[in-house]
Formats: C-alpha cells, structure tokens, sequence
C-alpha cells in the first residue's frame, strides 16, 4: 500500500532540482498476531522541483507501459543475505528471476496551477517474507522516477533483521 502527502511550493520557496530526491525518514517493522515481522514501512521524504512524479492509470504507452522500467516509478529492490555474509538481490524461488512485485507506481502528484515544484512523504508498506523466503536479513534499495524519465538518488535502508 501507498500513502502520498505532498504540498506545492511557491516560486521563491523552490531551491531543489528537476532530477527528484528521496530521503529515508524511518524504518518501521509491522508483527502479526504471532509477534512475526509481518509489514515493513518505509517513510519516504520525495521533492521534485517541475513536480513530474507520479503516473495515471492512462499511462501505459511506452515508456511507461508494463514490462518497462519506467511502468513502476517507485522500483524496490530486497536485498538479501547470502551464506557469505553479503547481500545479493532477493530471487524468486527456484529461479533467476528477481522478485519485483514490490516494486509501486506512484499516481500522479502535480499539483495545479503554475508552481509546480513538489515536496512531500511517501509511506510505502513492503511485504517482511515475499515468496514465502523468510529473509532473516535484508536491506531494502528504492529509487523514484518522473515523467521525463529523471532517476533519483538511490536509497539503501540500514540492515532490517526479520523474525518469521
């Protein structure tokens, strides 16, 4: 699931570039009934300085149609401790193929009117044992993308430690 709170700026309040930014705002481990890691969240700080983030249901021409990189504008990526002690990009099991159903599409967000620089907080809520792999260890790695096909920074969580 995804939550977006976003605000507009006006024009002499816009210091920040038309490439979007991400920041980590916090970490926060969801237990089922069992006291089992059930859900991640993550609280994402984004800003965009032309307010190009986010797609409609009517965008699915290419590039944003699926199968594209750009279809998801919010790509997750779970990376998982291998028997080395280093993290690997977490698998569908059985294959080589990397699990990315985790992996959002952000609706639009620009705002009306002239201004359209963006800031705001995403909370995105991550599955704790997608594919049923019971990952004991993972770091989590998204990035952002806009319409004009701009890629944020990449964030890397610190280490998350699962109970399943």
């Amino acid at each position: 699931m995804l939550v977006v709170i976003f605000s507009g700026c006006q024009p002499e309040a816009v210091s920040f570039s038309n490439i979007p930014e991400i920041e980590l705002r916090s970490v926060t481990q969801v237990k089922d009934v069992d006291g089992k890691d059930s859900v991640i969240t993550l609280e994402l700080k984004y800003q965009d300085g032309d307010g190009d983030i986010g797609l409609t249901e009517a965008d699915t021409a290419a590039p944003f149609n699926f199968g594209s990189p750009f279809y998801h504008n919010l790509p997750v990526t779970y990376m998982v401790e291998n028997s080395n002690g280093e993290y690997e990009e977490l698998l569908k099991p059985g294959t080589d193929i990397p699990y990315g159903n985790q992996h959002e599409r952000i609706p639009n967000l620009t705002p009306p009117g002239k201004y359209k620089a963006i800031e705001g907080v995403l909370e995105i809520d991550l599955l704790a044992n997608p594919e049923n792999t019971r990952p004991k260890r993972l770091k989590l790695e998204i990035k952002m993308m806009d319409r004009s096909l701009n890629i944020s920074n990449t964030l890397k969580t610190p280490l998350i430690e699962l109970k399943h």
